[in-house]
């Protein structure tokens, strides 16, 4: 459910969705599942040989996709780093979505620290040719409040603006049944 919301938004603004994945399945998944709704200009950037990550940035940076899939690690690389900042200047990166983000708390202090500088990273290499950098979407179903918390300091979301955070208001799933046997 959390991925239309991205999907949707980035079909109906212009420019290109750029989405940071923690796992290459997760990459790997949401590509096929675009491609499998008639969506063809999606790439997901996984690690490949040089030459083809060559290539890869290349039609990157020409803006042939809709949606982009990374790892948050991929931008710490300097290569991908010219290659978003090229094409930022071309093409509107619209969102930039960060798809599973209790990870930047869970994750980012133990064994994923580009997940603290991602934010950061986010705002300077993807500003627009006017130096506006995209909107921060991040997404996810399973954080406590804690990671909320963190969520917006580590992402330097202000928690003043009411829209910062949207929480579901309930947690009832009328659908589900349960019983025990």
């Amino acid at each position: 459910g959390k991925s239309i919301i991205y999907q949707l938004s980035g079909l109906l603004m212009p420019g290109l969705t750029l989405v940071i994945d923690p796992l290459v399945s997760l990459i790997e998944d949401q590509t096929r599942v675009l491609e499998q709704y008639g969506i063809s200009r999606v790439l997901g950037v996984k690690s490949t040989t040089s030459s083809r990550m060559t290539a890869q940035l290349e039609q990157v940076q020409a803006g042939q996709f809709h949606f982009l899939m990374v790892s948050p690690e991929r931008l710490q690389t300097a290569a991908f780093r010219k290659a978003i900042r090229a094409l930022a200047q071309n093409t509107v990166i619209n969102l930039a979505v960060i798809d599973e983000a209790h990870c930047v708390s869970e994750w980012g202090h133990d064994f994923r620290p580009s997940y603290l500088n991602l934010a950061r990273n986010l705002r300077i290499f993807c500003r627009d040719g006017f130096g506006e950098p995209p909107a921060l979407l991040g997404l996810t179903g399973t954080a406590s409040r804690a990671v909320l918390r963190d969520l917006l300091t580590d992402l330097e979301i202000d928690p003043t603006i009411d829209t910062s955070l949207v929480k579901a208001s309930s947690f009832d799933r009328a659908e589900l049944d349960f019983s025990v046997l």
